[in-house]
């Protein structure tokens, strides 16, 4: 009886030891399906983390306003560079006072949202007369008070009275010095003065406005 029994007990022992090996290995199969699992559900985690927080910082909202911008017709006229103000002419002999004198340069400066013209014109037809005599004192503005454009950086053309040369100033109907010219903030031209009162003229002082217009085209 007792031979028979050993070769059953070693074959019962055999398969217990032949067995745990294998659920070991089933084990650490178990062990590393299980770390591969949590790894991935970590991953999941922190990418549906990440989004989140992505899709918290784009967060935005928007306000549409309209902006008009309402433009008018611009232009203004202006001496510069130390232009303007009262141009004396002092005379002080009779060559002078035949032939005449003239002035410095003026500097104008234009500027203007379209096209533009300039013109001449004066204040009054005669000169203010200032002084003690009675007579010959009616000075005529148009032969005693010319002007010439010396330079024109306006982009326009100057008028073929201009080209011609010294422009009696004239009252009423001005005189168009430059036409055509471009728009811009800084179109600018010169223009002198020369004055002949003539011989006959009475010692005193003679006064007028020379009035320079720029008129949109």
């Amino acid at each position: 009886m007792h031979t028979l029994q050993a070769p059953i007990l070693l074959m019962f022992f055999s398969p217990q030891h032949n067995y745990k090996p294998r659920n070991k290995t089933k084990m650490k199969r178990t062990n590393k399906q299980f770390s591969t699992i949590i790894k991935a559900v970590l991953l999941f985690v922190l990418g549906m983390a990440a989004a989140i927080a992505a899709s918290a910082q784009n967060a935005n909202t928007s306000a549409v306003q309209t902006a008009n911008l309402n433009l008018n017709d611009a232009i203004e006229l202006s001496f510069v560079n130390g232009g303007g103000g009262t141009v004396n002419f002092a005379f002080t002999n009779a060559t002078e006072l035949i032939n005449g004198k003239e002035s410095i340069t003026q500097d104008i400066r234009v500027r203007s949202n379209k096209k533009f013209k300039v013109a001449v014109s004066s204040s009054t037809a005669n000169f203010t007369y200032t002084g003690t005599s009675i007579v010959n004192n009616i000075l005529p503005v148009s032969t005693g008070l010319k002007v010439m454009v010396t330079s024109n950086n306006t982009g326009g053309y100057m008028t073929l009275s201009a080209l011609l040369g010294w422009l009696g100033v004239t009252f009423g109907n001005s005189t168009t010095l430059l036409t055509y010219c471009d728009p811009g903030g800084n179109q600018t031209f010169t223009v002198k003065y020369k004055a002949t009162p003539g011989i006959l003229a009475a010692p005193g002082t003679y006064t007028t406005d020379v009035i320079f217009t720029a008129t949109q085209m």
